[in-house]
């Protein structure tokens, strides 16, 4: 019988207590007061010039929300503002027009085929910035011979300036390169001399805020240099060479350096032992493609140059206006947050999609913005709302609206990550004046349950009490 008693005893106790936390479970919204504790931004740098700001842009105390702006910004300067001077410096030497190319189907000689490229450069930078200014500059070894009837060379008769100036025309650059296209000089290269009539035709606009380039593309290495004759691809072309390449880093100049069919062939001709080969010579003055001497490198073979000039050589000289692609912004809640409040879209993202709901599997929203280009700006704002009834738990505690925000993104195509959970704080009370309602679906039911369990544990209890007397 005792059991019995403290069977129904426990009852009533897990009875009790469950009624107990029905009744203080919830409370009504417009019982409660809410204050602002934390005005947190959360801010996040990812790339080099990507930005990410999460702010609060008001906070209704009366009504009980909290309104956020999301946005995401692209800070790199837009290529149309941005100054620039490129000098496309062309190998016009015997090889670039004796070597035959095949190009979409038609046969043309490399020269051709690289003076083709560079005008779709021409046509896609003009597109993109009508402003730039492009100058022309080929080179070799000069044609013009001494009294004795030797060619002169390694000297500033080894560059041709071909463009009076640099100029945003296109028909005059394209004029210009179609000049190249027919020129044959000799049948050395002299790339020293070239790097400096490049770089004298650049330096005929002085602007500070002007970002320079030169262009080298050639079939060739170095084989005379300035004061050099005769040369066969030694130190005596390769050091001043390199020299010319390193001053020119140095003085801000971007170099970018395309060599065509740089083989592992040995220079037959070279009076070096062992014999080098042409791609180790190329290396030693222009440097590897992974750790260059200035600038930028491109080894190609004879298929692939035109997209190297038409998209990557491109690519590289728009690379400071910067592309953020593939953004992916995921704005984690609290578990709190999303029992208690309601998520709403105040205004949709002006770039790219947000998803409409909250993901219930990790408590996300996500904001998909496929590209921001330079300048470019993507907002969108969202709203969270306290709900009409909410858990008596998260009265008098500080309420971060947000548990962590994660950016992946490509960098002109190289993958990056970044995350920062700041984000503004809020608490709940109740007004003091008020007792904490005690509501619930089921509080009848309870009540009539307890006084039932405790007629039962009475009555049972004076039957227990008589029968022990007797």
């Amino acid at each position: 019988m005792k059991k019995t008693i403290y069977g129904i005893l426990i009852t009533l106790f897990v009875v009790l207590f469950t009624a107990t936390s029905c009744f203080a479970a919830t409370v009504s919204k417009d019982k409660a007061t809410m204050t602002l504790v934390e005005d947190n931004i959360c801010n996040i740098t990812f790339g080099k010039y990507g930005e990410f700001e999460k702010k609060m842009i008001e906070c209704n105390t009366t009504e009980k929300y909290v309104d956020i702006k999301l946005t995401a910004r692209n800070n790199a300067e837009k290529l149309e503002d941005k100054k620039a001077d490129v000098v496309l410096l062309i190998d016009a030497s015997r090889s670039m027009s004796t070597n035959q190319v095949s190009i979409n189907g038609e046969t043309m000689t490399r020269k051709e085929a690289v003076i083709q490229s560079a005008q779709t450069l021409v046509d896609k930078l003009m597109a993109a910035n009508p402003n730039i200014k492009i100058g022309i500059v080929e080179f070799a070894t000069s044609t013009e011979t001494n009294e004795e009837g030797y060619t002169i060379e390694g000297t500033d008769l080894d560059a041709i300036t071909v463009t009076e100036s640099l100029t945003n025309d296109a028909d005059t650059i394209k004029e210009a390169l179609n000049t190249v296209s027919e020129d044959v000089m000799g049948a050395r290269t002299n790339v020293e001399v070239g790097l400096d009539a490049a770089y004298s035709l650049l330096k005929t606009n002085n602007d500070p805020d002007t970002e320079d380039y030169i262009i080298t593309l050639t079939d060739a290495i170095p084989n005379t240099a300035r004061g050099v004759v005769g040369d066969t691809y030694s130190e005596a072309t390769q050091v001043p060479t390199k020299n010319k390449i390193v001053e020119l880093g140095n003085k801000g100049i971007h170099l970018i350096s395309m060599l065509i069919e740089m083989s592992d062939d040995e220079i037959e001709i070279s009076k070096e032992d062992p014999k080098p080969t042409y791609r180790e010579v190329a290396e030693k003055i222009f440097g590897t493609a992974a750790k260059p001497t200035s600038g930028e490198v491109y080894y190609v073979q004879d298929e692939e140059f035109e997209d190297t000039v038409t998209n990557k050589i491109y690519a590289s000289l728009v690379q400071e206006q910067y592309i953020l692609e593939n953004i992916v912004i995921k704005d984690y809640f609290p578990q709190n947050i999303i029992d208690n409040f309601t998520y709403a879209q105040l205004t949709e993202s002006n770039i790219g999609e947000v998803t409409a709901e909250v993901n219930k599997e990790d408590n996300s929203i996500t904001w998909t913005i496929p590209a921001l280009g330079p300048g470019e700006e993507a907002t969108f704002t969202y709203r969270i709302s306290l709900n009409k009834e909410f858990n008596q738990e998260i009265v008098g505690i500080n309420l971060p609206t947000n548990e962590n925000v994660e950016i992946t993104y490509d960098e002109n195509g190289k993958p990056g990550f970044e995350e920062n959970d700041k984000c503004p704080i809020i608490a709940l009370d109740v007004l003091p004046e008020k007792d904490i309602p005690q509501t619930g679906i089921y509080t009848n039911l309870y009540i009539t349950a307890i006084l039932v369990v405790v007629a039962i544990v009475g009555f049972t209890t004076y039957k227990y009490i008589k029968k022990n007397r007797f």
